[in-house]
């Protein structure tokens, strides 16, 4: 092996091994910036699994020839830099976080509905490592930049113009929370080139900032107020930061006295009681569900301080403290506290949030100080500066996706750029030629990472939407397929088999054969996924809720059994929630001791006595079990308590049953009829009894126009109209 010395000028072969290096990573790094547009419909999770198998792909090609650049060619490698070496600590700490929480596996590949497991970070990191390795020089910045503030773009008009209630108001991510945390970066790049630059460079760029601040304040679905509080707040320390780090003196003077106005106009404009009424108000107090959520996340982060639960694990202690109140609040599920400090702690412990906070301590400290020597072109370090405070503001409500992540190491990477020393000079360093052993090392890595982190994940991503979607007889073979294609199925498949399965159950018309391996199959992949991660509650839940299923189709007391003894486990993990109580009901009508399926309802429904779902499940169960007067009590509770029975068809019905059954008037019933057939003018059931409640009450004349709306609505009845009214006297 020999050196080549940087007198000797570049072989042939490897200036055109540089170029197509530079290329490939040039176009790759513009590709991966496209990555947010990606949106395909035959995914399972569709606005992410494709953007971010997307994103990972391309990182992967571009690594792979940012290595042979830097093994040829020294200045391409990594620069040592604090901010790099915080990032690169925080990974390690999150890796070791993880390695020693309750489930590796989760934590490094995530579930299909996130894909932000320690496999993405690991691209995300490789992203910044190229990028500030290979650019550097402003204008290649500017350009990257650019693209990203294209790509915003065009995601933007999509939101906006876009008729499918799916994308509309978030696009191709799919929801504008999601939406309005990606354009929060891209206004500032939009900013930073509208300042910095001039001619069409600025007119596009402020066009750019234009379009994107109308999306973020007037979304045509919903404003994110956390982000918008937060760009205003940077906006308002841009501003600050600016005149203090002016030249000119009486700016400078002026910083503190118009931070302080800010200040206070910020709060008189947030107390104003016109101003609350306001679809974009800008205070953005948290919810009941955000406030229970918090202290559940507070609660977990205390039981393990220092080193937290592992990334991707907050499903555990969410279960383990979890709040009765929640379900009042419409979700019951949660496997992010919605708070960047909480999910930090909850996830890596007190370390990991150190760690964390570095980054935009040593980022911030490198920007300010560059800032400081520059005082004329201070504006794009502060705007950084700003930008890192907003972007950590609006976390403080809601949770980073590929989109954000990808903005923010590109907002690193940029910093990293802005902050570095001055170029080393190129002459003084030394190349190394490419060995053949490296090249074939480096090529079965990528085959490795494509095949195994992507390729896979992405075939089982739309085996299982098939799962979902076909008929049993393909169903059946494509989630069979899914389980085999990727570990990452093991997080969300056994219980969309489950549900799916359990869901055909009621057809008389379906293979009972497929049905049953359907079932056995559902049944295997959750004990799996219990063997792995025994601490996960879901799974215990839905498997016991799957054995109660799978014994209505068998009839098989094992079943029984065997739910039993899950419920009673997902008891132990989750004692304060419902659902386990439910399930738990469900399975002793199962088995006929109805008086224990009526305990667990009551112990669910005194959990939390607000929480209407489940009081009409304990009315349900007085039902089954033949109490109508009890059912009729907790009927007229519920209506005192606030709840509109009768606005719903399926609650409507049920409650016309218990109040036919407890002997109520007619004169109670027929408005309920009138009710239910507005709901429903299909349902013959609710027209033949509105028709005899009228001529119980003796009015006749609005029997008849019953019936004869009923003839019109459905001339398939025509035959038994016309005998009725022929009863009738008509």
């Amino acid at each position: 092996m020999f050196i080549v010395t940087n007198q000797m000028p570049f072989s042939p072969t490897k200036e055109k091994l540089e170029r197509i290096c530079l290329t490939i990573i040039e176009w790759g790094v513009y590709l991966a910036l496209f990555s947010p547009l990606i949106f395909i419909r035959n995914y399972f999770f569709p606005f992410v699994a494709p953007k971010t198998i997307f994103f990972r792909l391309i990182i992967d090609v571009v690594f792979i020839a940012y290595l042979i650049l830097a093994v040829s060619i020294p200045k391409y490698r990594p620069k040592i830099t604090p901010l790099s070496l915080a990032i690169a600590a925080f990974l390690a700490i999150f890796f070791l976080t993880a390695i020693f929480g309750v489930s590796f596996q989760r934590s490094f590949w995530s579930v299909f509905e996130r894909m932000t497991g320690l496999l993405t970070f690991l691209h995300l990191f490789a992203f910044y490592v190229v990028l500030t390795a290979v650019f550097t020089e402003r204008k290649q910045w500017e350009k990257i930049l650019f693209v990203s503030i294209v790509a915003a773009l065009v995601i933007c008009f999509y939101a906006l113009l876009a008729k499918d209630p799916l994308t509309r108001g978030g696009g191709t991510l799919g929801n504008s929370s999601f939406l309005s945390s990606y354009l929060l970066f891209n206004i500032f790049f939009a900013a930073i080139l509208m300042v910095s630059k001039a001619g069409l460079w600025r007119v596009v760029s402020g066009v750019a900032l234009a379009i994107f601040l109308f999306v973020l304040f007037f979304n045509p679905v919903t404003v994110t107020k956390g982000v918008v509080s937060a760009l205003l707040i940077g906006a308002v320390l841009l501003g600050t930061g600016y005149m203090f780090f002016s030249q000119n003196r009486l700016l400078k003077k002026l910083a503190a006295p118009f931070f302080i106005l800010m200040v206070v106009a910020g709060v008189l404009i947030v107390k104003s009681y016109h101003f609350q009424d306001r679809p974009f108000n800008l205070l953005q107090i948290p919810d009941r569900s955000r406030q229970i959520v918090w202290s559940v996340g507070w609660q977990a982060w205390q039981e393990r301080f220092w080193f937290g639960w592992g990334w991707e694990n907050f499903n555990v202690p969410f279960a383990k403290h979890y709040d009765p109140e929640l379900p009042r609040t419409a979700d019951i599920w949660y496997d992010r506290v919605h708070n960047v400090v909480l999910d930090m702690g909850v996830s890596s412990g007190v370390v990991g949030l150190l760690s964390y906070l570095s980054i935009f301590f040593f980022a911030a400290l490198g920007l300010l100080r560059r800032a400081k020597a520059d005082a004329r072109g201070n504006f794009v370090p502060l705007a950084l500066v700003a930008l890192l405070i907003a972007y950590f503001l609006q976390n403080l409500w809601v949770f980073d996706m590929i989109s954000s992540y990808l903005m923010f190491f590109l907002a690193l990477a940029f910093i990293g750029f802005m902050i570095s020393s001055q170029e080393t000079d190129q002459t003084k360093l030394k190349t190394v030629p490419l060995s053949p052993f490296v090249a074939a090392v480096l090529i079965i890595l990528t085959v490795f990472v494509f095949f195994i982190g992507n390729i896979q994940p992405a075939r089982a991503s739309k085996a299982i939407l098939r799962g979902l979607a076909l008929p049993l007889e393909q169903s059946l073979p494509a989630f069979q397929s899914a389980f085999k294609l990727s570990p990452m199925v093991k997080f969300e498949g056994p219980e969309q088999l489950s549900f799916r399965i359990t869901g055909l159950l009621s057809q008389d018309n379906l293979n009972k054969e497929l049905l049953r391996q359907g079932l056995q199959l559902a049944e295997q992949e959750f004990k799996k996924a219990i063997e792995r991660n025994p601490s996960d509650f879901r799974m215990y839940l839905f498997l016991g809720r799957h054995y109660n299923y799978f014994y209505s189709f068998d009839n098989d007391q094992k079943k029984l059994d065997k739910a039993d003894e899950s419920l009673m486990r997902a008891m132990e993990l989750s004692p304060a929630n419902q659902q386990v109580y439910l399930n738990f009901a469900q399975l002793r009508f199962l088995q006929g001791r109805d008086e224990e399926a009526l305990d667990f309802l009551k112990k669910a429904r005194d959990l939390e006595p607000l929480f209407f779902g489940v009081r009409w499940h304990l009315l349900r169960g007085y039902k089954l079990a033949g109490k109508y007067d009890l059912a009729l009590a907790e009927l007229k509770e519920l209506e005192l308590a606030g709840l509109d029975w009768w606005e719903i068809l399926e609650t409507l019905r049920e409650g016309i049953e218990i109040l036919e059954k407890t002997g109520e008037e007619l004169s109670v019933l027929v408005p309920l009829y009138e009710k239910g057939v507005q709901l429903n003018p299909q349902d013959i059931a609710l027209w033949e009894k509105l028709v005899n409640g009228y001529i119980g009450l003796g009015e006749v004349e609005k029997a008849k126009t019953a019936a004869e709306k009923l003839r019109e609505i459905r001339p398939e009845f025509a035959p038994q109209v016309e005998q009725l009214l022929k009863q009738m006297g008509f």
